[in-house]
Formats: structure tokens, C-alpha cells, sequence
């Protein structure tokens, strides 16, 4: 029976109410953060296990054929000396896309291949933090605008050319170069196992170069480019189909592909653009020397570092504080740094 001396409570009081919410928001305030960190470390974990079977990948190319893939490769089509395909393309063998593999054209380059080549997604070629889509439209990793219907199917990783901002050589001017690269990627080089002096374990091969970062204009850029001059975001491309190759001669995008250099820090941003002019592509210079020489640089949307995959085979997590000494130590193969 209820009296007026004691009222029943059917309800929580409003001070109640507010308090409980409180308690609620700072629960959600302390496990949003550590939710965030748990999904982050799963995509670095996933992203560290793309560069094993990678590694992995280039090794059984090795095996195969007793040399490493190149970083770009030329060959003749009809009388006419061409890029034919990047490290990447290179691979889909040795990581069981026989079926992806068959859909390109090795009879054109690596940069006019057909939409439905272009429609390959290999989802190890893409890290899961990169904000990028994985079929892209206009340019990648380049300043320069082109037609809308080119689309090029990302990657979030790069091989190694070392110490150089220049990408490679021309066939138009040596079948092989004069001087090999200082990293174990380059056009038309193959380096084999035994050309990796400094040491296996001490020479990494292949790292992330995340795909949708801003982008700057040449080595020792600091200022973005803007949107006026085309797309300001830096993409890597393994594969290209387009309406208009016009424009990869013009830009020289066919030397890009997907490589990336040490000259400048690890997660420098705003990210180096790549560009090789073709009249130079043979001079492996350094952009002080002259000439359009631009190699863009490894990053990671990862808090801190980046994952490279080494010449043992193995994965480390490099900080981007690396001593730049050290940090482009370990991109060449021939430094005598060890």
C-alpha cells in the first residue's frame, strides 16, 4: 500500500539519467581509441603479410629464372622499343593469379592494356590502410592531367631503385645498363642473388608507397601542388589501360610504374612525384645534376613507419626517424656498407 511517507520509485531521476550517460560517453571516449588502435594493427599486420608473400614471390621468381624481376621492363613491338610491363605484372605467376596473368597482353605495353586487364585486382598488391581505390582514374604519381576513361589499377608498394632519383635506362640508348642501379630495381636490369653484395638481411627490395597522399614537384619539395594543374594525389600504377597513350609519351609516365627511390626520408610528405624525361632516361643522375629527374618516395598511412619487405625474405617495420644513413644503407645492394 503506498502512503505519502512512502513513495514507491518506478523510475530513474533525471541527475540519474545524466550521470549514467556520462559514465557511458567516457566509456565509449576510452574504447573508441583503443577500437581504432586494435583495427589499425590488424591492417599493419595484413599489410606486413602482403610484403611476406611479395618477397616471397620475388624469391620464386629468382629461383625460376636465376635472376629477380626487373623494376620495368623493354622490349620491341613491331621495330619499335617499348616498356612492356612493371615488376608487378612480373609476379602474378608466382602468387597463383595464373588467371589474372592471362588477361594481359604481352604483345603492348604495360600502359595500354585493355578495361578488363585493367579490372585485375590483386588484393595483395593493396595495403588495407591506404585510403586509395584500387581501380583509379586520371593520373598517378604525377602532376600532369589526362583524359578521363584512363584508369589504372593501384598499387601500395614499390621496388627499391636505391639511392637515385633517377628510374632507370632507355633500350633506345644501351639494351642493359651501363651502370647498375644502386637498388635491385631499374628499366631492363635483373640483377641476380649473388649482385646483392651488402647482404641479404641488409638490403631490403620492396616497400609501401601508399596511394592518396598529397603530392609536391620535384626532390625537396615541401609546397602541394594544386588542383589546377591536374589530380594532387600521388597513386602508383601496375597497370594501365587507357584511351589516350598520347599522354604517358608525352609525360614520360611510361618510366613511373611502380618504383620508388631513398633519396628523400621515409613518409616525407607532401609526397615526391615521379617523372623521367625520355631524352634523359638513361643518365642515372641525381636531380642536382640536371635534368627532370624524379623519383617519388616510400610512405605509409601506418602511424610512425613503414613495412619493407628485406632480401631474406623476411618484414620489418622501419621508423620514419630511420638515420637517413642507415635508412638508404639498406636500399642498395652493392654499398659496401656493411
Amino acid at each position: 500500500m503506498r502512503t505519502w511517507n512512502n513513495p514507491s520509485r518506478s523510475a530513474f531521476t533525471l541527475v540519474e539519467l545524466l550521470v549514467v550517460i556520462a559514465v557511458i560517453g567516457v566509456l565509449v571516449g576510452l574504447l573508441l581509441p583503443a577500437v581504432q588502435a586494435a583495427r589499425e594493427a590488424a591492417r599493419r599486420m595484413q599489410c606486413s603479410n602482403n610484403l611476406k608473400q611479395i618477397g616471397l614471390a620475388t624469391h620464386n621468381y629468382e629461383n625460376t629464372h636465376r635472376r629477380f624481376p626487373a623494376g620495368m621492363t623493354w622490349v620491341r613491338f613491331g621495330g619499335t622499343t617499348d616498356a612492356s610491363g612493371t615488376g608487378f605484372i612480373a609476379l602474378l605467376d608466382f602468387l597463383e593469379q595464373s588467371n589474372a596473368a592471362s588477361l594481359i597482353n604481352k604483345n603492348v605495353p604495360w600502359y595500354l592494356q585493355t578495361s578488363t586487364a585493367v579490372t585485375i585486382v590483386e588484393p595483395g598488391y593493396l595495403c588495407p590502410s591506404d585510403s586509395a581505390e584500387s581501380i583509379h582514374l586520371y593520373p598517378f604519381i604525377t602532376p600532369f592531367s589526362i583524359p578521363s576513361g584512363d584508369r589504372y589499377a593501384t598499387c601500395s608498394y614499390a621496388y627499391s631503385v636505391g639511392y637515385h632519383d633517377g628510374l632507370g635506362y632507355t633500350p633506345q640508348y644501351t639494351a642493359r645498363p651501363v651502370t647498375p642501379a644502386s637498388g635491385i630495381a631499374a628499366i631492363n636490369y635483373w640483377p641476380k642473388l649473388a649482385d646483392i653484395a651488402d647482404g641479404t638481411s641488409n638490403t631490403f627490395i620492396v616497400g609501401e608507397a601508399a596511394s592518396g597522399k598529397q603530392m609536391c614537384s620535384g626532390i625537396g619539395c615541401t609546397t602541394p601542388l594544386s588542383s589546377s594543374v591536374g589530380e594532387n594525389q600521388s597513386y602508383l600504377g601496375w597497370l594501365v589501360g587507357g584511351t589516350n597513350p598520347s599522354s604517358f609519351y608525352a609525360g614520360g609516365f611510361r618510366y613511373s610504374g611502380s618504383m620508388a627511390s631513398t633519396v628523400e626520408k621515409l613518409n616525407k610528405l607532401y609526397v615526391t612525384d615521379s617523372l623521367h624525361d625520355e631524352s634523359q632516361a638513361h643518365n642515372f643522375k641525381m636531380s642536382s645534376e640536371g635534368g627532370p629527374h624524379r623519383c617519388t618516395n616510400f610512405r605509409s598511412f601506418h602511424s610512425g613507419g613503414a613495412n619493407f619487405a628485406f632480401g631474406d625474405g623476411s618484414v620489418q617495420y622501419l621508423s620514419d626517424n630511420i638515420d637517413m644513413a642507415i635508412y638508404q644503407a639498406l636500399s642498395t645492394i652493392q654499398g659496401g656498407e656493411v
